[in-house]
């Protein structure tokens, strides 16, 4: 065969495989558009170890070919639930995929510190198990503290006063509110029960401001303290005269 012949032949075989190349690729990229799925991301930077919300976060549609490893996928509104109550292990920018590795359960093992409002304080107290057992989570109650004190007439007698208001409980025990499945609450009820073997108190965590955590610390030196739990949606901080023997009877 001539040379003159070869070289447009070559060139035309050259052509036709980078015009094929380019049709598949073309061809790849179409597909994959057409595979798509719904991926969670966030609607603003989610910080380390913040609870997230469900109005932390939204679906986008992503191609499959783009989707990364381990990202969270939405089919249904249940799918929300691996998500919603978690806490952050990294922080998570805005319009993220969230995968697997960014989160974690929430549990003392993710820290209490996820659960307390800025510019407050997680103060810890022990309460009775009678009384642990019927507080829960997000629940408000007041802080009770009985003391003797010096009367006017020289006499000393015990008294109550209300001590703070309209508390938010952060958690009870290890039960920090994170919607735990019927297997994983008798787990974490078998091992509270265990533990309860050995002391009759539980430990119930509160989101207090700085100046109220250290008139608690400098309460539970001068007497007892109790906890009331209050009505859902009451918040109203009432006028409380202290209660005394004395009033009691009159």
């Amino acid at each position: 065969m001539k040379k003159g012949i070869m070289l447009p032949l070559v060139v035309a075989i050259i052509a036709t495989l980078v015009y094929a190349m380019i049709v598949n690729n073309a061809k790849n990229k179409l597909n994959a558009s057409k595979n798509i799925k719904q991926v969670f991301v966030p609607i603003r930077d989610i910080k380390e170890r913040e609870v997230i919300k469900r109005d932390f976060i939204k679906t986008v549609p992503v191609p499959a070919a783009y989707l990364q490893k381990d990202a969270f996928t939405y089919t249904t509104d249940a799918d929300f639930k691996a998500i919603e109550n978690a806490v952050a292990r990294i922080q998570i920018p805005k319009g993220n995929q969230i995968s697997k590795y960014a989160i974690t359960s929430l549990s003392p093992e993710a820290g209490l510190s996820s659960k307390i409002p800025v510019q407050m304080r997680g103060f810890i107290i022990n309460v009775p198990i009678s009384t642990a057992s019927m507080i829960k989570p997000d629940d408000n109650i007041d802080v009770l503290l009985t003391f003797e004190a010096v009367m006017k007439s020289g006499t000393h007698q015990k008294v109550t006063v209300t001590l703070l208001q309209n508390v938010k409980v952060l958690g009870v025990g290890s039960d920090l509110g994170q919607g735990l499945d019927a297997k994983a609450s008798n787990a974490m009820k078998n091992k509270e029960e265990d533990a309860a073997a050995y002391s009759d108190s539980s430990a119930l965590s509160l989101a207090l401001s700085p100046r109220d955590a250290q008139y608690l610390a400098l309460a539970q030196s001068e007497g007892d303290i109790s906890v009331i739990l209050r009505s859902h949606g009451d918040v109203t901080n009432y006028l409380m005269e202290i209660a005394t023997f004395e009033k009691l009877f009159q």
